[in-house]
C-alpha cells in the first residue's frame, strides 16, 4: 500500500517545520526520549500494520531533529569521491578484497592509501564494494552516495534492484543491547540492503532474499508473481509491540557503548581463548571508546593521543614516571611500542581482526577467514623517524604481467580463475596447485603471461614448479595499531625483563626475523630482518646488547665507587668543619664550645639509650605503640639534632690517631644509616619487602652506632698508632 498524497504532504511539512526548529540540547541532563514516527525513504510515515511493509529510513527518521546532510564524507561515511570529506592520517587498515579458496587478499581502499588498489583499479562498482563490505561499516557514504548511484547497471551494479544501503544509525547509538551486527551482516549479503537495519535493531522480521531476484527486477515491487518459494524478495514484517496506537516508535539510542563499537573494530590473536585475553586498561577501568574517539554532529572523529591525556599537564589520565628509561626513548619510540598489543606478552603472532577476517559475525555459517594473514608486532619506522607498532599483510592473488612489469590483479570472482581454482586445487593451497593455477590461466588466455602474488614474492610457473621472484607488487603493508593498551606492569620493557626486552646481542626486538605469510602452506618464504623495517644498523646493536650483560657489574661497581666518594667527602668535611671549631675555639674561649659539647653528648647518649631500650622491647613484643613509639620517635629527633654537632666538635686526638680516624668514620657512616632507614620508610617508595629490610638496617646499625660510640669512648692508648686519649 502507498501512502496517499495528503499524507505524504502532511509529513513533508512536519519534516520542514521540524528542520527549521531543529533540536538542540537545553540544558537538560537527561537522554530524551525518542518517540517518534518513523519515515521511509520517502520521508513519508511507515506504518507497522501496513500488508507490504515498507523498510524505515533512519536517515529520514533522524533528520527529522538532527542535521544527517552535515554528516556527509564523516569518518565512517567517506566515499572517495568528493574531496570534502574527513581527512585520511596516518596508515590505517585497509579492507580485503578475499577469497579463501584462490588464496586472494587483494589490499583495498577508497581513500587512495599507499600499498592498496582502488575499487575503480579492479572493475569493482560501489555496488559491489557495498555488498562485500558493507558488513563492517554501517550504511551509508559509498553505500548510499548519489554519484556512486549513477554508475552502468548490471550484475555488478544493481542499485535498481536494491536501493541505497542508507545509514545505519542504530549500529552506533543503540543502547538496549539488542543490536546485531550479525543479522545486519546476512541481510547485507543477501541484498537487503532496506531491511537490514529493521532487522539488525530488532524492530522486525525480514525474510526473502534480493540476492536471487534477476538485475531487471523492480525493487519496489513488494511480491514475485512468478515463484512464492525460491524468488522471494525482501519482506518486512514489523514487531507491532515496538509500535504505539500513532505508529510511534520508541528509538532507544544514545552515546555508542563499546559494544557498539567493537562489533566493527576487534581484534584477537587466532587460536586464543576468549578468557585468555586481558582487554584494553581503559575499558577495564571503566572508560568507554567514545572517551578518546570523539566527534561533533557532523561525526568527524577526532582521536585523543596519549600524550594528551598522560604527558600534558593538564591531561586527565595518571603521569607515567617512566622511572630508569633514558629520555632517548620517547624521541626515538611511539608510546604503541611498548603499551600496546592483543598477542601474549607481546610476541610476534598472527592475529584476526572484523574488517578483514569477518570475526564477530556469528550463527551457523562461517563467517571468519585466515586469509588475509596478519601479524602482530611488526615495529617499522615511520617519516618521522619514530619507531611505531604496526599489524602488518602480505597481498596475495593471481596476476596478469603487463608488459610494463605492472601486475594486474585477477578478480577474485573472475569465472576463468573460479574454474582453474575448481580444476586444480582440491584443498589446502600448495605450491603445485598454485603453479597448476597459473598454467591453466595462462592456457585459457594465450595473449597473456601469469604469475602469483603472495608471501612477499611473485612467483612464476615452471612446468609443475614455482619459481620465486622479488616485486613491488609483493611488498607488505602495514599500518599502526593503538589497542589493546596494556598497563605498565604488562609493557615492553616492565619486570622482569626490563632492559633485556629489547636490549641483548640476541634481542628479537632488533635482531628477530619476520616470515611473510600466506595462504600458501608449502612456501617457505625469505625472512625480512627486523633491523631493516627498524632502520638501524644490527652491528652496532649487537654491540650495544652485549654491554648490556656487564651492566649489573658495572651498576655494582659506580655505586661503590659512590660509596667511597660519600665516606671520603664525609671524612673531609667532619675534619673541615673539625678545624674550623677548634679554630674559633682558640678565638672565643673554651666555654661556649665546651657548653656545646656537654649538650650535643648528653643528648646523644639519652637519647641513643632510650632508643636502644625500646626499639629492643619493639622487638621482643612485636611492636611499639603508644607512649613508648611517640616517645621512640622524639628520641630519634633529639638523636637526629645532635649527630651533626658530635661529628664535628674538635676532640684531641680525632685527627692524629689513624685508628681513632677510622672509627669516626665509621661512626658517621653509622650515623647516616640509621638517619637514612628511620626516614625512608615515611616516604612512598618502598613496597612491604623493603620496608622490612629497612627495619632490620635500621636495627642493626642503631646497635652497630652504640657500639662503636662506646669504642670510642673506651679507647684509651692506641697500639698502632702510639697515641693516648
Amino acid at each position: 500500500m502507498k501512502p496517499s498524497h495528503a499524507a505524504v504532504l502532511t509529513t513533508a511539512t512536519i519534516v520542514a517545520l521540524s528542520a527549521a526548529a531543529s533540536s538542540h540540547w537545553n540544558g537538560g541532563r537527561n537522554v530524551p526520549v525518542h518517540r517518534l514516527a518513523p519515515l521511509d525513504a520517502n520521508k513519508a510515515p511507515v506504518s507497522a500494520t501496513e500488508h507490504h511493509a515498507r523498510a524505515i529510513s533512519l536517515d529520514k527518521t533522524c533528520s527529522q531533529c538532527h542535521d544527517t546532510a552535515s554528516m556527509k564524507g564523516a569518518s565512517h561515511f567517506r566515499t572517495g569521491l568528493s574531496t570534502n570529506e574527513a581527512p585520511f592520517g596516518a596508515n590505517k587498515e585497509p579492507w580485503f578484497w578475499i577469497s579463501e579458496k584462490a588464496g586472494t587478499a587483494i589490499p583495498m581502499s577508497l581513500v587512495g592509501q599507499t600499498g592498496t588498489f582502488s575499487p575503480a583499479s579492479l572493475g569493482m562498482t560501489a555496488w559491489q564494494w557495498t555488498k562485500e563490505f558493507g558488513r563492517s561499516f554501517p550504511g551509508g557514504g559509498i553505500a548510499s552516495d548519489p554519484l556512486a548511484m549513477e554508475e552502468q547497471g548490471g550484475e555488478r551494479s544493481r542499485w535498481f534492484v536494491t536501493g541505497p544501503l542508507e545509514a545505519n544509525c542504530l549500529a552506533c547509538h543503540q543502547q538496549d543491547g539488542n543490536y546485531d551486527s550479525s543479522e545486519w551482516a546476512r541481510q547485507v549479503l543477501r541484498e537487503n540492503f532496506g531491511g537490514a537495519a529493521v532487522a539488525a535493531s530488532g524492530l522486525g522480521d525480514v525474510d526473502g532474499m534480493n540476492s536471487r531476484m534477476p538485475a531487471g527486477w523492480d525493487g519496489f515491487s513488494p511480491e514475485n508473481p512468478d515463484d512464492h518459494l525460491f524468488k522471494i524478495p525482501q519482506t518486512i514484517e514489523y514487531d507491532k509491540t515496538k509500535f504505539d496506537g500513532k505508529d510511534r516508535c520508541i528509538f532507544r539510542v544514545g552515546k555508542p557503548r563499546n559494544d557498539n563499537c567493537l562489533a566493527c573494530h576487534s581484534v584477537s590473536q587466532k587460536g586464543m581463548a576468549s578468557h585468555a585475553i586481558a582487554g584494553d586498561v581503559h575499558l577495564r577501568a571503566g572508560l568507554k571508546c567514545i572517551d578518546c574517539h570523539q566527534n561533533g554532529m557532523d561525526h568527524r572523529v577526532a582521536t585523543k593521543s596519549c600524550s594528551r591525556c598522560h604527558l600534558n599537564a593538564n591531561g586527565e589520565g595518571p603521569k607515567p614516571k617512566h622511572t630508569g628509561i633514558p629520555l632517548v626513548h620517547f624521541s626515538k619510540l611511539s608510546c604503541n611500542v611498548c603499551h600496546t598489543g592483543v598477542t601474549k606478552d607481546g610476541e610476534l603472532a598472527q592475529v584476526r581482526t572484523s574488517r578483514a577476517n569477518r570475526i564477530g559475525i556469528y550463527g551457523r555459517a562461517q563467517w571468519a577467514s585466515d586469509v588475509p594473514n596478519i601479524v602482530e608486532p611488526v615495529f617499522v619506522k615511520g617519516d618521522d623517524g619514530k619507531i611505531r607498532a604496526c599489524r602488518m599483510a602480505w597481498p596475495s592473488y593471481f596476476a596478469k604481467l603487463a608488459s610494463d612489469g605492472k601486475v594486474v590483479p585477477v578478480r577474485p570472482d573472475d569465472p576463468a580463475l573460479a574454474k582453474a581454482v575448481a580444476n586444480n586445487a582440491k584443498g589446502a593451497l600448495s605450491k603445485s596447485s598454485v603453479a597448476a593455477i597459473v598454467n591453466a590461466l595462462a592456457s585459457g588466455d594465450k595473449t597473456s603471461k601469469y604469475a602469483y602474488i603472495g608471501h612477499g614474492s611473485l612467483w612464476t610457473a615452471s612446468g609443475t614448479n614455482l619459481v620465486e621472484s622479488a616485486h613491488e607488487a609483493a611488498s607488505p603493508i602495514a599500518w599502526p595499531y593503538a589497542h589493546d593498551v596494556r598497563p605498565a606492569r604488562q609493557a615492553r620493557g616492565a619486570a622482569p625483563l626490563k632492559c633485556a626486552a629489547c636490549h641483548t646481542s640476541d634481542s628479537k626486538f632488533f635482531f628477530g626475523e619476520i616470515v611473510p605469510t600466506g595462504p600458501v602452506g608449502d612456501i617457505a618464504a625469505k625472512a625480512i630482518p627486523a633491523a631493516g623495517l627498524l632502520g638501524v644498523s644490527d652491528v652496532y646493536h649487537k654491540a650495544l646488547g652485549g654491554t648490556f650483560a656487564m651492566r649489573p657489574l658495572f651498576k655494582f661497581a659506580l655505586w661503590a665507587v659512590f660509596a667511597v666518594l660519600a665516606v671520603i667527602a664525609m671524612a673531609f668535611a667532619a675534619i673541615f668543619v673539625s678545624r674550623l671549631m677548634k679554630e674559633a675555639e682558640k678565638k672565643s674561649g673554651n666555654n661556649f664550645v665546651k657548653a656545646i659539647k656537654i649538650l650535643a653528648l648528653a643528648g646523644f647518649a639519652l637519647a641513643l639509650s632510650y632508643l636502644l631500650v625500646s626499639g629492643g622491647y619493639g622487638m621482643l613484643t612485636g611492636a611499639m605503640t603508644k607512649w613508648c613509639l611517640m616517645f621512640h620517635m622524639v628520641a630519634g629527633a633529639l638523636l637526629g639534632v645532635t649527630l651533626p654537632f658530635i661529628a664535628v666538635i674538635p676532640e684531641k686526638g680525632r685527627l692524629d690517631c689513624h685508628c681513632r680516624n677510622a672509627l669516626w668514620c665509621v661512626w658517621i657512616i653509622l650515623a647516616a644509616a640509621t638517619v637514612f632507614s628511620a626516614v625512608m620508610p615515611m616516604m612512598t617508595v618502598f613496597g612491604s619487602s623493603g620496608q622490612l629490610f629497612l627495619l632490620w638496617t635500621h636495627r642493626i646499625s642503631s646497635f652497630c652506632l652504640a657500639v662503636v660510640s662506646l669504642t670510642i669512648c673506651a679507647m684509651g692508648k692506641c697500639c698502632l698508632c702510639n697515641k693516648k686519649k
